[in-house]
C-alpha cells in the first residue's frame, strides 16, 4: 500500500482522538447505541482520510514479459550477433512457466522480429532493419509498445552501447516512467588484426624527372 499525499493522514491522527473523546458514551443506558455510532464515525473518518491521502494498493505481478532489444547495426560483427542470439536462447530456458518474451532488432530503425510469446524456442531471425546507424531510442520505444498489461515488464538491451542517432536517455526515462526495468548486456565487434610496420626501405638516391 502506498499514498500519493501521505500528509493527509495527519487528519486521521488528529480526528480520531477528538471523535473518540466527544463520542464516548457517558450514560450507561445509551452505551451500546453510542458505541455503535462512534465506530461508524471512526470508519467514515478513516475512509475519508485514506481517500485524501490517495491510497494505492500495489500488487506484484506473477508474470514477467521480457523484450530483448538486439543491436544488428554495422558496429556489431557476426561473432557478436551469434553470441547475442545464444544469450537469448539461454535466457528463455530460465523463464518461468507464465513468462513471455519478444525480440526487437534494431540498427538505424527498429523492427519486431518476435512478438511477445510464451514459446521457449527462438526461431531463426527473419527481419532486416537498416544497419547503417544505431538507434537504441527507437528500439526502446518500439519495445514499450509490445508489453501486455498486468505483467512485470523488463527490457534487455544487447548492444555495444554506441548509439549514433536518437535520444537514448529520453527513451530510457520514458521506460522508467512506465515502470519498465532495463538491463544492459554489452556485445562488441571482434577486434580486427592490427597491421604493424616493422621496416621501411627507401632507395639511396632519387633521380629527378
Amino acid at each position: 500500500m502506498s499514498f500519493t499525499t501521505p500528509i493527509a493522514l495527519i487528519v486521521l491522527l488528529i480526528a480520531v482522538p477528538v471523535v473518540v473523546y466527544l463520542g464516548w458514551p457517558r450514560m450507561a443506558f445509551r452505551r451500546s447505541r453510542d458505541i455503535t455510532s462512534l465506530l461508524l464515525r471512526l470508519v467514515i473518518i478513516t475512509l475519508l482520510a485514506l481517500a485524501l491521502a490517495g491510497t494505492q494498493v500495489v500488487q506484484s505481478a506473477d508474470r514477467l514479459a521480457v523484450v530483448f532489444l538486439v543491436d544488428v547495426s554495422d558496429s556489431i560483427g557476426t561473432v557478436a550477433q551469434e553470441a547475442q542470439l545464444e544469450y537469448i536462447r539461454e535466457s528463455m530456458t530460465r523463464m518461468g512457466p507464465d513468462d513471455e518474451a519478444g525480440v526487437v532488432l534494431f540498427g538505424a530503425d527498429a523492427v519486431v522480429d518476435r512478438p511477445i510469446s510464451a514459446v521457449r524456442e527462438l526461431a531463426p531471425i527473419r527481419s532486416a532493419p537498416v544497419t547503417g546507424n544505431t538507434d537504441i531510442a527507437e528500439a526502446i520505444r518500439l519495445g514499450l509498445a509490445l508489453f501486455p498489461a498486468d505483467v512485470a515488464q523488463r527490457m534487455v538491451i544487447l548492444s555495444d552501447g554506441r548509439p549514433t542517432v536518437g535520444d537514448t536517455e529520453a527513451a530510457a526515462q520514458l521506460a522508467a516512467a512506465a515502470g519498465v526495468e532495463i538491463d544492459y548486456v554489452t556485445f562488441s565487434r571482434e577486434p580486427t588484426p592490427e597491421v604493424q610496420i616493422t621496416d621501411v626501405q627507401t632507395p639511396n638516391s632519387v633521380n629527378a624527372g
